[in-house]
């Protein structure tokens, strides 16, 4: 059996290292002391680089920070994160383990958030949901948190938003908010927001009493399968335009045609929706690609165009 220890293990490791260090640390420091990371420099570089992205997304405060001789550094200050004392026994902590590890955050890494009130151990237990991470997410909850104002990139157009809610729908993360250009509010996936996220300071906004993010979260029936998602592209005519993007956002128009036409993205797992979705716009809705996902449809229709030629080719 391989002495490696496994990514879980090497990022939490890379954790407790700097939280026990108490001070700046280089990148050197940093992988000379913990296990795991591979030997050759480049590759190394870019392990540590995925997994300060991992830690920050998990809403550890790794900071970054420039050293006396210049060079960067990175720290995790103790006060800024472990919470406080829940005074929890053993059996509580023992079902908090079993309730962290029931969904699985991205990874095992979803046991990092333990660490925070010392309740990492024991046996881990299967996942019964994935909820995969973004590397905006830790900057996202620590915004909502502080009520700051977020900038970001969004599908290459720049969002000013104040993110009032963030929750997982789909199996993915979204940020809900008021888009303060384009004065509504906006659901976001956060895995499609590009680069980081900038924040501004903390108490620029209130979220409304009444708020409800679930009621900014279009009804989308073909991200309910249990197949991997896939992205679709559509080319819609002018004429229904409005309406797609009325459904799915207008987030998803990738490309203007001059024509007035749109071709637009969407993630799909269930086929059977995606087609009755498309079966919506009759002759106005075209599927580009996937190649497969297009034959499946032009195999479909051409069934129900024609069922009896199909079942003498049976």
């Amino acid at each position: 059996m391989s002495d490696v220890p496994s990514r879980r293990e090497r990022v939490i490791n890379v954790v407790a290292y700097l939280l026990a260090a108490g001070r700046v640390l280089s990148q050197e420091e940093i992988v000379a002391q913990v296990a795991g990371y591979p030997p050759h420099k480049a590759a190394c570089r870019r392990a540590f680089e995925r997994d300060k992205g991992a830690l920050r997304a998990l809403g550890v405060p790794v900071e970054t920070e420039t050293r006396p001789d210049g060079t960067v550094g990175y720290r995790v200050r103790p006060e800024r994160y472990y919470l406080p004392d829940f005074g929890l026994d053993d059996a509580e902590t023992a079902a908090l383990n079993v309730a962290v590890n029931a969904v699985l955050l991205g990874g095992r890494e979803g046991s990092g958030a333990l660490m925070k009130i010392g309740g990492l151990g024991g046996d881990q237990v299967s996942p019964i949901a994935s909820l995969p991470l973004a590397p905006a997410l830790g900057a996202l909850f620590e915004a909502h948190r502080r009520r700051s104002v977020v900038t970001f990139t969004h599908r290459g157009s720049e969002r000013v938003v104040e993110p009032w809610a963030l929750l997982s729908k789909w199996g993915n993360w979204y940020v809900v908010g008021f888009d303060r250009d384009r004065a509504g509010i906006r659901a976001f996936r956060a895995d499609r927001i590009e680069a980081d996220v900038a924040a501004g300071d903390p108490g620029a906004f209130e979220v409304p009493p009444d708020f409800s993010p679930d009621e900014h979260l279009r009804d989308e029936p073909w991200l309910f399968g249990g197949s991997a998602a896939i992205t679709v592209r559509l080319l819609v005519d002018a004429d229904h335009v409005a309406g797609v993007v009325e459904r799915l956002g207008e987030e998803a128009v990738v490309e203007n045609r001059t024509g007035g036409e749109a071709v637009v993205e969407m993630s799909v797992s269930d086929k059977p929706a995606l087609r009755a979705f498309v079966l919506g716009f009759l002759e106005h809705a075209e599927v580009l690609d996937p190649p497969e996902v297009r034959s499946d449809i032009v195999s479909w229709l051409e069934a129900i165009a024609n069922p009896q030629g199909q079942e003498r080719e049976a």
